[in-house]
C-alpha cells in the first residue's frame, strides 16, 4: 500500500459506516434497472475495467458541458449498502482521476513526481473510517467538508501533509469536492436488489414514467424514490439538488 496509509488512526470508535454513492447519466440508468447490475467500464487511469463509487458523498459530476432538456443526460444516484456489495478492489482518499488529470492539484499541494499509488489504501471499509477519523474527526465533518485544521504529521509525510492542505484549502480552484471525497473501486459487477440498494435519486419527471417506477419497484423494491427538479440547464447544476436529497436521506 502507499505511504498515506501509515498516518491513519487505528481507533475508529464512534464512526458509523456510511453508504456508498454511484452516480450515472440516465442513459445508463436504463440498462442498470433492466439487468439489476452495475458493471465495470474501461478506466484510462489504471488501464482495466473498473466500477467507481464514493464513500459517504455523492461527488460525481456529469462530463456533459451544455444546457439540455434531454432526460438521457440527467444524473441519477444510487445510494448503496456497503455491507452487501462484495469485496472492494481499491481505495483512495481522493478521486484518482482528478489527481492524475488536473495538474493544478499536484502543482499546489504535492510533488510533481507524486503518483496516485502513493495514496492507495488497503480496500477495507474500516479504512474509510480511519481516513475520516484522522482528517475530519467525525462523519458529520466529512459530509459537510469541514476537516480538522490542527492535524500534525511528520515533515516527511509528504502525502498526508499535501492532502491535509488540499482539503483545508479555501481559495479559488478548478478542483471540486471530488479532490477530498473517498473513492471506492470495484473490479467486479455489483448485483442490485432491495438489500444492496438503500434508495435512488432520480429526476422528478421520471417519477411520472410507469416503466421506470415499475422497474424500481419490481427489481429494487423501491416504491418512492428520492427526486429533484430539472430545467434547461447544464446537468452539472443538479449536483447540489442530489446532495440535498442525499442529506435528507441520512437525516431519516
Amino acid at each position: 500500500m502507499g505511504r498515506f496509509q501509515d498516518v491513519l488512526h487505528n481507533e475508529i470508535e464512534g464512526i458509523d459506516t456510511l453508504p456508498l454513492l454511484h452516480t450515472c447519466d440516465a442513459y445508463f440508468l436504463r440498462p442498470i434497472l433492466e439487468t439489476r447490475k452495475l458493471l465495470p467500464k474501461s478506466c484510462g487511469i489504471f488501464n482495466e475495467e473498473l466500477l467507481y463509487a464514493y464513500y459517504g458523498l455523492p461527488s460525481y459530476r456529469s462530463n456533459y458541458s451544455k444546457s439540455t432538456l434531454n432526460p438521457a443526460y440527467y444524473p441519477c444516484c444510487f445510494i448503496l449498502n456497503p455491507t452487501e456489495l462484495g469485496e472492494l478492489y481499491k481505495m483512495f482518499p481522493l478521486d484518482s482521476g482528478a489527481f492524475e488529470s488536473i495538474p493544478e492539484i499536484k502543482e499546489m499541494f504535492f510533488h510533481r513526481n507524486s503518483k496516485i499509488i502513493d495514496f492507495e489504501i488497503e480496500a477495507k471499509m474500516e479504512n474509510a473510517k480511519k481516513i475520516i477519523k484522522t482528517f475530519y474527526g467525525t462523519n458529520e465533518q466529512y459530509i459537510s467538508q469541514q476537516p480538522n485544521k490542527n492535524v500534525l504529521f511528520s515533515a516527511l509525510d509528504f502525502e498526508a501533509n499535501g492532502y491535509h492542505n488540499l482539503i483545508n484549502y479555501r481559495g479559488g480552484s478548478i478542483a471540486d469536492d471530488r479532490a477530498s471525497s473517498i473513492e471506492i473501486i470495484f473490479n467486479k459487477e455489483i448485483n442490485l436488489d432491495n438489500s444492496s440498494v438503500f434508495q435512488v435519486i432520480i429526476p422528478k419527471c421520471f417519477k411520472d414514467d410507469i416503466r421506470i417506477m415499475n422497474l424500481l419497484k419490481d427489481n429494487l423494491g423501491i416504491e418512492e424514490p428520492l427526486s429533484y427538479d430539472t430545467h434547461r440547464g447544464n446537468p452539472k447544476e443538479y449536483f447540489g439538488l442530489i446532495r440535498s436529497e442525499y442529506l435528507k436521506f441520512l437525516e431519516k
